[in-house]
């Protein structure tokens, strides 16, 4: 049986416009030299940024345990010696929340600048350089956190305190946020505080997060920016099958074991189809003129290349397993249990699968098309998690700001670096603040090629010092621009 789930109100929620370097809106005309030029860190300014950040960098965080109060304190003694109130809440032992905002006229709502301060953790044997040394190395920065996303945090934050030198007060109050226990769910950090502390955002419209970046080409430039206007919903199942135990001499055809091997070799060989929502389809013709033959033309003609019954389509689109995963709801066994003994049969049979769903599809929904790939009404299938992420439209001031940033600085390159919607398959703190009401995306506005992508929950995690430099650059640009749309 093949899953078919469709949604026709997310094309509906997610009305898109084509990008192609300018704005979905495209309402405003883009002042590009006078912008470069105003939001441009001195080198002392940016001396000081870099100085902060590798003493972020040298601050342990990693969860578990976490102990991000650590990492609060030190973002909040910051804010503070620039002008910038900052509280602090503790939500657990040795686990807090920073919370700062920097004043704007109050004609527009405020923006949200979100960041987790955990990070995962590192094997210093691993790695070529201490993990939590913040040290500098051939023109980058080294340490767990660098791209996830302890420099995002650090982005944003100098960013702030950026238009407070420069005395500029935008249309939008600029709300610092940055949360411990990102990295196993939340629950002691972001969520605590949209439970507890919602009234500081409810006049927040728009939230900027990590999810997305700019992919690179293997020499560093931008291919293009991506835009994260959604996150796959995250449901865990367990499955359990039971039978008789016995002795191993004699063996069971419907064993629990061979029941459940039987349904997982089903569940194997019958992935769950390509969908192809609105956004997805943008993405891939957008970004096609980017790649080689033969995907160039596969993405400009997506569409039929993700059709059902299209076999070798289907197989070149998944040799990106990042890509590829924008284009179905997706299922990986993740555990086995069953046994004790060589030579007995167990009476019980385990295992939990990690699905990923896209926007719009119902965990119900897809249970129940889980059992027909399964056939077998034994097995017991129980939700042992489900964090649910709605997605946020694409045509939106925010996403109008990040174009106008990218035409700024591309508008006299002959290649186009596109602006494009994504759909990551991870989860991030983004979904409990959209369950307020706020849109929110998750965009890191420094390029990062394949290389330097494989280092994140990975070893040798780095980024480049003069990245660090124009991500900083391109935030305050693109909080500039959303204030005066």
């Amino acid at each position: 049986m093949k899953l078919h789930l469709v949604n026709p109100l997310l094309a509906i929620l997610l009305s898109l416009a084509p990008i192609a370097g300018a704005s979905p809106v495209g309402k405003t005309p883009v002042p590009g030299g006078e912008v470069l030029k105003k939001f441009q860190l001195s080198d002392q300014q940016f001396e000081k940024a870099l100085s902060n950040f590798c003493g972020y960098l040298r601050i342990d965080t990693t969860n578990p345990p976490g102990n991000e109060k650590k990492g609060a304190v030190y973002l909040a003694g910051i804010l503070k010696e620039n002008g910038i109130d900052a509280q602090i809440f503790d939500t657990a032992e040795g686990r807090s929340c920073v919370y700062a905002r920097l004043k704007g006229t109050g004609k527009k709502k405020a923006v949200v600048l979100l960041n987790h301060i955990d990070v995962v953790p590192a094997q210093a044997s691993d790695w070529r350089y201490p993990p939590f040394g913040g040290e500098i190395h051939d023109g980058e920065i080294w340490g767990r956190g660098t791209l996830d996303m302890k420099g995002m945090g650090m982005m944003e934050l100098e960013a702030m305190l950026a238009f407070k030198r420069l005395g500029l007060t935008l249309d939008r109050d600029l709300v610092f946020l940055a949360t411990p226990d990102e990295e196993v769910g939340g629950s002691q950090g972001a969520q605590w505080f949209a439970e507890h502390k919602k009234e500081l955002l409810k006049d927040c419209e728009f939230l900027l997060n990590e999810g997305s970046s700019i992919e690179a080409y293997d020499n560093g430039k931008g291919k293009y920016w991506g835009v994260d206007v959604g996150e796959k919903s995250v449901l865990w199942l367990a499955l359990k099958t039971k039978g008789l135990a016995g002795h191993a001499s004699m063996p069971q055809e419907n064993s629990a074991n061979n029941r459940l091997l039987r349904a997982l070799a089903r569940l194997a060989d019958n992935p769950p189809p390509f969908t192809l929502l609105p956004e997805v389809k943008n993405f891939y013709e957008k970004i096609a003129h980017t790649e080689e033959s033969p995907l160039r033309e596969l993405y400009a003609a997506i569409s039929k290349a993700a059709a059902p019954g299209n076999v070798e389509a289907a197989r070149l689109l998944k040799k990106d397993l990042l890509k590829s995963s924008m284009l179905a709801n997706t299922v990986s066994i993740t555990v086995l249990k069953a046994g004790y003994k060589t030579n007995v049969i167990p009476a019980e049979s385990y295992c939990e699968l990690d699905c990923r769903l896209l926007p719009g599809v119902k965990a119900e929904t897809f249970i129940e098309q889980l059992k027909g790939i399964l056939q077998d009404d034994s097995i017991e299938i129980s939700t042992i998690q489900f964090e649910k992420a709605d997605p946020s439209p694409f045509d939106s001031a925010m996403v109008n700001a990040i174009s106008k940033a990218n035409q700024v600085e591309n508008q006299d390159q002959k290649a186009t670096v596109p602006v494009v919607p994504v759909v990551v398959p991870w989860f991030t703190d983004s979904h409990w603040f959209r369950d307020l009401g706020i849109k929110a995306y998750g965009f890191e506005p420094v390029e990062v090629d394949a290389a330097h992508l494989a280092t994140m929950h990975g070893k040798d995690e780095r980024v480049a010092v003069k990245s660090y430099r124009l991500g900083i650059e391109r935030l305050m640009r693109i909080l500039y621009f959303v204030s005066q749309d």
